[in-house]
């Protein structure tokens, strides 16, 4: 009996199955597989987030823009502050939501943002420039040049030489628009040096900018450079007779003025310059090529000229003068009393080495009669200027 029970009671121990065992090991592996798996999980769900974040702050960015250069700047700035709201240090929508307030007239909103960017990076370029046009609207000029400068010396992400180029054209237009002359011209010297010698377009953009600042010979030699370059270029040839005619040089002028099209000739002003340059160069006596006779005629003609002009702007004959003259128009008329005799074209043309004598007293008596009277017109303004043209300085 004894060895049956204890064959059976193995047989019972045989049967039965126990529990599996698992290592620490394997635990601890399956905690951090859960852990990786979690850890993906949510930085995927993360991603995501973000994606969409990202994405809807460009759209209403690229929304914004498209406002902007509709000319819709209210629905602009709304757009560029929904950006914002998904993506607030996002300097670039910070930059366009100020240029949009700045296009609707919100400057000081504009520049709230602006001066925040610019503490973060002051040498910002186009920053800068936006901070100085706000300046220009606000009509403080200061505050406009300060910046103005440091956006033309700032740093610019593409372009920088053209866009200093840019930068220095509107600091000049805006002084010139303004009156400032003199503080232009420094601005406009530099925007010269800086222009490559075959950029035409530019070049006559700075010859405009010398014209404005009445810098005529610089003008000049910008407008002969373009137009050698190209000898039809209808602004190069109006600009080098505008610059021509003001420096005294009319021969040069008509012969600039007579290549434009008639068209650029027939305007108010350029067709009266085209009438004094004739009336200068028709009345001039110092042409080499003349005979002592010509020369002769045009100084008497000069001289009568000048004495009818001076008798008119004193309003009498000159017969009852003062004999202590007070006045330049005092002075110069007593000497007109004789010029049709003594001055004759005859005499002239018998001692042509009076003609220097005689042109100078027309001259003299012109500068008088403008000083007390005004600027001459006509034939005596024509006078006028070719005494200036000769280095007769206005009294």
């Amino acid at each position: 009996m004894g060895p049956r029970m204890s064959s059976s009671a193995n047989t019972i121990a045989v049967g039965k199955k126990s529990p599996p065992i698992y290592s620490r090991e394997v635990v601890l592996f399956g905690c951090i597989a859960l852990l990786a798996l979690f850890v993906l999980f949510t930085a995927t769900i993360s991603r995501m987030y973000h994606k969409k974040i990202h994405v809807l702050a460009d759209d209403w960015f690229d929304q914004g823009e498209a406002s902007f250069r509709a000319g819709d700047t209210k629905s602009a700035w709304t757009d560029d502050r929904n950006a914002l709201v998904y993506s607030p240090n996002n300097t670039k929508f910070q930059f366009h939501l100020a240029q949009a307030l700045a296009a609707a007239g919100r400057g000081e909103e504009a520049r709230s943002y602006l001066l925040s960017l610019l503490s973060e990076s002051p040498g910002d370029g186009e920053v800068n420039l936006a901070l100085a046009r706000i300046a220009t609207h606000k009509g403080l000029i200061p505050e406009a040049l300060r910046y103005y400068h440091s956006a033309i010396y700032g740093e610019w992400e593409s372009d920088p030489i053209g866009m200093r180029w840019q930068v220095r054209r509107e600091l000049a237009e805006y002084l010139l628009d303004r009156g400032l002359q003199q503080q232009a011209v420094p601005g406009i010297i530099a925007l010269a040096d800086s222009t490559p010698p075959n950029d035409t377009e530019r070049l006559r953009v700075v010859g405009n900018l010398f014209l404005r600042a009445k810098l005529w010979n610089r003008a000049l030699d910008v407008f002969r450079a373009v137009s050698s370059a190209n000898n039809s270029d209808e602004d190069a040839l109006l600009g080098a007779g505008i610059s021509a005619f003001n420096l005294g040089q009319y021969n040069l002028a008509l012969d600039y003025f007579e290549q434009l099209p008639e068209k650029d000739r027939s305007s108010p002003e350029i067709a009266e310059m085209c009438r004094t340059a004739q009336q200068v160069k028709d009345m001039n006596p110092f042409v080499g090529e003349l005979s002592r006779e010509a020369k002769a005629r045009k100084a008497a003609n000069a001289l009568s000229l000048a004495t009818a002009r001076l008798r008119e702007c004193a309003g009498q004959d000159g017969q009852s003068l003062s004999t202590a003259p007070q006045t330049p128009l005092q002075e110069a008329l007593p000497n007109s009393k004789q010029i049709s005799t003594k001055w004759s074209w005859q005499n002239i043309a018998k001692y042509p080495e009076t003609m220097d004598e005689a042109m100078g007293r027309a001259f003299e008596m012109e500068n008088a009669a403008a000083t007390a009277c005004g600027e001459p017109k006509g034939a005596d303004r024509a006078l006028w200027l070719l005494g200036h043209s000769r280095g007769v300085p206005a009294q």
